[in-house]
């Protein structure tokens, strides 16, 4: 299965109660084995992470003590997919900085620059800089990341790629132009929502109308580097 993590309980009612995950521009780097970067920029997602239910109790979740978790047959109808995670220093981080420096001087064929952007989309370093906890070094691969990137079609022509600095800019709007086309759910879909308490597991059982078995408490350990947003 797999699971959305929030740090609010507010959101995670928001999330049930729409039956929806909104989505958000993220900003993302790829560089190369000097610690160059060689593309920057945001792109909109959901991200979910990949667990078993009886392995959480084991786990240190970095973003969040709240989740959803749904079952992947939703996610693979839905075109989410596993990240790559790539070591810097192989072969197809090479193969992937020779693709995105083509685009950006113009030698890659037209046919190919969007299917690049896709592939880019899906691609992230298996350790480097975390921007939100502003830490260098940080294992990505532990995140066991599964994401939904949209199609430029199901945004109605809007970009899955924004030059970073250009974004950092204007956030808001950039993420009001995307708020209309939210990655849709069934309460059906839904296989444990994680709760931190008895009386919030109560709220979201009489909200939502699941069943107790499906509202749980969160069993993870909690990050230290967890922040509320």
């Amino acid at each position: 299965m797999i699971i959305h993590f929030t740090n609010r309980f507010e959101n995670l009612i928001s999330i049930i109660s729409s039956k929806s995950f909104s989505l958000h521009y993220c900003g993302e780097y790829f560089g190369d084995k000097r610690g160059k970067v060689v593309s920057r920029s945001a792109h909109p997602m959901v991200s979910f992470s990949e667990y078993e239910h009886n392995e959480l109790h084991k786990k240190t979740i970095t973003y969040g003590r709240y989740g959803i978790a749904l079952c992947k047959k939703w996610a693979e109808q839905n075109g989410l997919s596993p990240v790559n995670y790539i070591e810097k220093n192989s072969p197809a981080a090479l193969g992937l900085i020779a693709l995105l420096r083509s685009r950006q001087v113009g030698t890659l064929p037209k046919s190919l620059r969007l299917p690049v952007i896709q592939l880019k989309c899906f691609t992230k370093h298996v350790s480097g800089y975390n921007s939100y906890f502003d830490e260098e070094n940080f294992y990505f691969k532990y995140e066991n990341e599964w994401r939904f990137v949209p199609t430029i079609q199901q945004i109605k022509g809007g970009r899955i790629s924004v030059d970073f600095s250009k974004y950092n800019k204007d956030k808001v709007k950039c993420n009001e132009r995307i708020a209309p086309y939210a990655l849709r759910f069934l309460l059906g879909n839904i296989k444990y929502i994680y709760v931190e308490n008895e009386s919030q597991r109560q709220k979201l059982i009489s909200l939502s109308g699941l069943s107790a078995e499906k509202v749980v408490l969160a069993t993870w350990k909690k990050s230290m580097k967890s922040k509320v947003v």
